[in-house]
This record gives C-alpha cells, structure tokens and sequence, in this order.
C-alpha cells in the first residue's frame, strides 16, 4: 500500500491528477486538499461549526452599539446581509495571518483609521463574546481556540505539500507541528512574484532561494531536496480585438487549431479572468465541446426568471418588463402581485415559495437547490419581520444567484476560471479578457486598512494579492506546451501591462471578420437561405409612389420587394427607451398641436411655455420619456428664438402635417409634408429634422437617391407658388434649403420615366453593402 500522501490546494486539482494516472497503478498515494488536510488536524470539544445565516445573525447582534454606525453599514437585515462579507473577509484575514487585532493601533502610527479600528476591535470583541457564550464555532477563532489532532498527525508518515501559493501563518504553525510526527517536503517555484513566500520559507529553513526554480525541500531536516529550472514558455500567441465577442470565435478557433496538432481534448483549458465571459462561450458552444468548471448560474433556470420577471413587472410596469413576463409566463405574477408590498410577518413566506415551485418545471438538481434554499430561509425568517416581501423576495433571489447547477453536457475542453486552474497543468490553454481590469484583479480586501498599516502589520496587501495572481498565471502559461492569449484594445479596454514582463507581443495573424464569421456565418446560411434571383412581371404604372419608396427602389430592388409587395414588417422589439426617430416622432406631434392652434408668435416665453405645453401632452408616461422630453425642452430653446425672429420677418404657419396627393411626368406622388410657411403670398415647405438629412453638392447631386423635398415642392405647388424648400434642423436652429432643386426635378422625372417603362424587374441584391448596415431585411438577404 502507498504510505505517500500528496497535498493539493483544490479538489478539482486532485481530480485532474488523478485522471493522469488512472493508469498507472492500484497503489495510489494518498490525495487530500490542503484545506481538508488542515481541518483535520484541528480538533475544537464541545462547540458547534456555525452556518452563514446564523454567522450573519450573530454579527448583526454584535454590531448594536453606538459607534458603529460610522463604517457607514447599515443594521437592517437586508443591507447587512450584503456588507457583512467584507468584515468577514478582514476577521479571516486576521485570524489566518495569526495577528491580534488589539494589536492593529500600533500599526496605525498615523491614527489615520484610528476610529475605524476601534469600533472593528469592539465588534471583533462582542462577536467573540457571543459565539463563546453560545458554544459557536466560527473559523475565525479557530487559532484559538484548536488542539493539536496528533492522533491524525501519525497516520501520515510522508506527506508531499505541492504549494502553490500563499501560505499563511496559521497553516505554517499546523504543518511545523505535523513534522513531530511527520516527514513533511514542500514543492514550490521561485519567483519574482511570491518573494514573500520565499521569505517566509527562508526564516524557518535558513536557505536563500533563487528566482527561476522549482524546489523540493524537507521541512523536518530544514534542507534542499531537489531543484530544477523552471521552464519559460515561450511558445504564445497573442491578439488584441475591438469586440469582446469576438474573443468567443479566438477559444473556438486556438482550441480547433491545437486538437489538429494532436493535442487532446482533455488536456485543453479555456481560462477566463472574467468569468461572466462564460455565458458567451456557452452561447455559441452548440456542440457541446466544453465543460464549464463553474457551472451554470441558477439564474438561467425557468423559475428563477419566473420570479425575477415577476418582481421587475410588479415594480416598474413598462414594454420590455411586460414582454419578458409575457416570455416566461405571468403564473408566479398573479400570485405575487397583492402580496408583494405587506410585511413578512402577512404571509407564511415557505408556503408561498413552495407554491412558485409547484407552478414550475424544474429538474431535479434544480429543485434540490430551490429546497435548500427556503430551508435556510426559515433560518432567518424572524429577523426579517420589518422586511417587506419585496425584501424577503430580493433576499431569495441574491441567495439562488450565488448558488450553481453542475455542467452536465460532458464536453471535454474545461473552462475554468484563474484559482481552478492552482496545481493543474494542461498541454495548451486560451486565455480570454487579458486586460489591464482582469490581470490582475484588483481586491476589496482593503477596505479598512491602507496598504502602509497592513505592510507595518505584516498583512498581505494589494500588491501582494495581486503578484499572487500573477504567480499563478506565470505557472499555469509555463506548465503549458503552447498557449494562446487575447484581450480587448479598445476605449473601455486597454492590455494588461502584465504582458510586457511576459514579453509577449500582439500578433494579429486574422482579420476581425475572419474570426466573426466563426461565430455568424453558418448559423446564418443554415437559418435563412437566401432566394438568389427574385424575377417577375412588375409595373409602376398604377403604384402611388412616395419618396421614401423611390429612395428604397433606387438603392436597394431586393428590400423593396421585401417591403411593398411582400408587405414583410419588421420585428418591433418592446422596449422602454425611445429610439431617436420616436422622440422626433413626439417633436413633430408637439408642433403640428401647437401650430394648428396659432400661426405665429411674438413673444419669446410664450412660444416657449405653448411649446412645453405640447411636449408634455405628448410624452410617454415613464420617468425616461419625461426626462427626454425635458432634454428637447432644453434644446428647443434656440429654435423658440429662431422662430421669433422668422415671425418677425412676416412668415406664419400656413399648414402643418398636409397630406398631399399629385402627378409628376405621368406618375402619382403622395407625401405628408411637416410644415409649410408662408410669406408675402409665396410659399417655404420644411421637413423637420431632428437627427442627419442628406446633403448634396455640385460633385454628387447627380447621384441622389433622396428626393424627399423634390416630392414637397411638386406637392405644394399645387396650394401656391412655392419661393423654396429646406430641412428644418431643430437641433442646430437653422433652415438648409435644397440649392439644386431644378436640376434634382429633372433627375426626378428622368427616374419616373425609367419607371414607367418598366415591364419585369429583378429585384437583386443591392451592390453597396453599407445600405444593408441598418436594412431590417440584412438576415433574410444573408448580410448579417
């Protein structure tokens, strides 16, 4: 039997080892995580390990003192629940460094956080107090509070510590006594980045470490067992890109490229800093390749969504909150909607989250989570009596959301994040999002001390958590045979400057469309096949014709087919932020209301305030749509004194949103003109413009597909003489008249003639693409 035991920093790490070796032979050594290891050889009599609820609980109750309340964290259960972590995270940082927190004001030689340390002193010691008096366990205490298992100590003869990492002062006291019973070697790497593990490892052994190795050394006999340069890698690819998406087609493509060199699937790792980058490569992973180490958020379950819909509807009733309950199914929202504002104490909280599972399909391992969950609810419930189900709703769903389903689709390549990766080596690894936010990751962990009190302490500091992190990158790209590296170079984004101690250089082998099309285009073929020749008898002769269906004829045949003989409407998504066209939509209704009503002005402030008047009658009823409407209110203001200035002149409204019907060159034309002004019994037609309108000069007017004001005039004319025609710019406050509206009728009439010659028409494809950007048919033509 092997007598060997093996120490690993994760259980994901010993289950790749063991995967490496399955093979080899029955008598495997002994594999234990160092956090189980350690566990065990603390023994705690006659008190109890607390629970997160009740450990919460208890620091809420310590916390009722006066001063506390200057760490800014209020004491409602809600709030708490939320910020208690980071005082969690300082105690455990105390407590596995073995440093008195009594001791931390002379640190503090500033008395810079002198109060901030007092009352978390204070805290510290009504905590301590309470889980002592109630027989409570809390790992924090455990330095403490443990006696010495030796008993366990002595089943492990020969134990193997591969340290990856951070090794604290606590665990450093438990492995010292284990060498009484123990031979105890310690595998590291020596780098620029764990001097302080060095260090560590130098004061109790006496051996000067050298950077750039890999040491066995023995605890016991204080000696250099092995040592071994460590492999530099340089064996990496590197590229930057625009769009974080495209990072998805990057891991498809490096993990296709490296399983045809040979590389198995298995030993190819996909590692994400930012480990919300999942959801994308999950996305697009529709063969199942990849195994997610995380898992899946329970977010993604259909209950959750139920319940997560239902709240955002009872809360704020708008478009897209009604249209994502109306996907999921209103069920759970019927239920809820008259309990959701009474007091918990109202209701029987379990029966009615037991409810919402009775009303939806959940697989079991869902369910299993579901249940535990409102377990622990009753837990807490007491202390939530002020709540509101709306609190107690909230709580829930932050609960489910911390919590994952297994990846079960069994895909061979492992996607993990950084600290799953501690111990484990692969053949190659793509790492995505290597940006300057991602690598290092910056911690919270400082939160009441600055980086001078934790370094006159001997605490880790910001800088030593995130060298640790490029610790673990260094070792996990130097274990690899090959790796491949992107990030995204953008205004929001810039390379992590962790590359250039790397000495890695981007190289862009690929366009940005070679690697969209990855991700797009045989969806795209697959989904939509796309007719290749559109052919059939077709006249104008009887076909009213308006400029906007010109412009689509003359740039586009096949979107006009689409539009005005198929009659195919675009997809309107609900949605509650207005598109720019629908705030000009309201403008122009806000006008023709206010100029129906009086055709001139000549006072400024009046215009102003019949102006808001309309506005207002116009708005939707969100709080976005009124604060859009107030944003034209604001901006509108220079086009009030505009119009002052024209009245002056002697123009007034003659008619606003004029439908007009008219015969140009043997053709029917139709248009409904915003505004035409009249002066001195001669007619200006405007057309409203509160975002871009065409231009056109001597060089390109020939060119023009737009002849929207060419229309206006041939349709006014009929009213009066017309003197000319122009955009009105609302933004800007300023008339741009059409400068070549005879040479551009001409155009028109020379295109109409085409037109009514026409007998059959290919309705193709539209040569330019850039007219397909914004095209709601993109799809259907196979230009998306």
């Amino acid at each position: 039997m092997h007598n060997k035991t093996i120490i690993l920093p994760t259980a994901r790490a010993i289950r790749h080892e063991l995967l490496q070796i399955e093979d080899q032979t029955l008598f495997l050594p002994n594999y234990i995580s160092m956090s189980e290891f350690l566990s065990k050889l603390c023994i705690v009599k006659d008190m109890k390990m607390v629970d997160e609820d009740s450990r919460v609980l208890l620091l809420l109750e310590a916390s009722n003192f006066s001063s506390f309340f200057a760490l800014r964290i209020e004491r409602n259960f809600f709030t708490f629940t939320k910020n208690s972590s980071y005082i969690f995270k300082f105690f455990q940082e105390l407590s596995a460094e073995m440093y008195d927190i009594n001791e931390l004001d002379t640190s503090d030689v500033y008395a810079e956080y002198e109060e901030h340390i007092s009352i978390l002193q204070e805290l510290y010691r009504r905590y301590e107090k309470l889980c002592l008096e109630r027989g409570i366990l809390d790992k924090i205490f455990l330095p403490k509070l443990y006696e010495f298992n030796s008993s366990y100590a002595k089943e492990h003869k020969d134990i193997e510590l591969r340290a990856v990492g951070h090794i604290t002062n606590f665990e450093f006291e438990l492995l010292l006594k284990c060498c009484e019973y123990s031979n105890i070697k310690i595998i590291f790497d020596a780098t620029k980045f764990n001097s302080k593990m060095q260090d560590r490892l130098g004061t109790i052994t006496k051996i000067e470490f050298e950077i750039g190795y890999r040491y066995k050394i023995s605890l016991n006999t204080k000696e250099i067992v092995e040592k071994e340069a460590i492999k530099q890698n340089k064996n990496i690819d590197c590229e930057s890109f625009s769009q974080s998406l495209l990072q998805v087609a990057f891991a498809k493509k490096k993990v296709y490229d490296f399983i045809q060199k040979g590389y198995e699937a298995k030993n190819i790792a996909i590692v994400l800093p930012d480990e919300s980058m999942a959801k994308h490569l999950r996305d697009f992973d529709k063969l199942g390749n990849l195994n997610f180490a995380m898992g899946e958020p329970f977010s993604t379950s259909l209950i959750y969504q139920k319940i997560n819909a239902s709240c955002m509807a009872i809360e704020n009733p708008s478009e897209e909150n009604k249209a994502r309950l109306q996907r999921v199914g209103d069920e759970i929202y019927k239920e809820l909607f008259s309990l959701y504002y009474k007091k918990t104490p109202e209701i029987d909280a379990t029966k009615l989250l037991n409810f919402f599972l009775e009303l939806c399909e959940v697989t079991c391992e869902q369910k299993k989570i579901y249940n535990e969950q409102v377990y622990l609810l009753k837990n807490i419930l007491p202390s939530m009596r002020d709540m509101s189900v709306k609190s107690l709703i909230s709580m829930f769903l932050q609960r489910l959301n911390s919590t994952a389903l297994d990846d079960v689709r069994g895909g061979e390549v492992t996607v993990m994040g950084l600290l799953e990766t501690r111990a484990i080596s692969f053949d190659a690894v793509v790492i995505l999002d290597f940006s300057d936010a991602n690598v290092p990751k910056r911690s919270d962990k400082d939160m009441f001390l600055n980086t001078n009190i934790r370094e006159m302490a001997g605490l880790p500091t910001m800088s030593d958590r995130e060298n640790l992190q490029k610790y673990y990158y260094e070792m996990l790209i130097n274990s690899a045979n090959e790796v491949a590296i992107c990030y995204v170079n953008s205004q929001e984004s810039s390379p992590s400057r962790f590359l250039k101690y790397l000495g890695i250089k981007e190289q862009n082998r690929q366009t940005e469309q070679d690697y969209a099309e990855i991700l797009f285009c045989e969806p795209r073929e697959q989904i939509v096949p796309k007719e290749d020749e559109i052919k059939f008898a077709y006249s104008f002769k009887d076909v009213i014709l308006s400029a906007t269906k010109l412009k689509i004829f003359l740039t586009c045949k096949r979107r006009y087919y689409y539009k005005y003989i198929k009659e195919i409407r675009n997809h309107e998504i609900p949605k509650d932020m207005p598109a720019e066209h629908e705030i000009g939509t309201a403008v122009h209704e806000a006008l023709k209301n206010l100029y129906t009503k009086k055709s001139s002005y000549t006072d400024l402030e009046e215009l102003k305030k019949d102006l808001h008047k309309e506005l207002d009658a116009v708005r939707g009823k969100s709080e976005l749509d009124k604060y859009l409407i107030e944003m034209q209110k604001r901006r509108l203001e220079t086009f009030c004194a505009f119009e002052i200035e024209r009245f002056s002149d002697g123009y007034r409204v003659f008619v606003c949103e004029k439908e007009l019907k008219t015969t140009y060159a043997g053709m029917k034309l139709m248009g409904t003109i915003d505004r035409i002004d009249i002066k001195d019994n001669t007619l200006e037609v405007l057309d409203y413009k509160t975002g871009s309108y065409p231009t056109f000069t001597a060089k390109n007017f020939s060119e023009a597909t737009d002849f929207q004001l060419e229309f206006y005039y041939l349709l006014a004319s009929q009213l009066k003489e017309v003197s000319s025609c122009g955009y009105y710019d609302l933004k800007e406050a300023k008339i741009v008249k059409e400068s070549f509206l005879q040479e551009k009728l001409e155009i028109l009439a020379s295109h109409i003639k085409d037109l009514l010659m026409i007998e059959e028409i290919n309705f193709e494809l539209c040569e330019d693409v850039k007219h397909c950007q914004y095209c709601e048919y993109k799809i259907m033509c196979g230009r998306e």
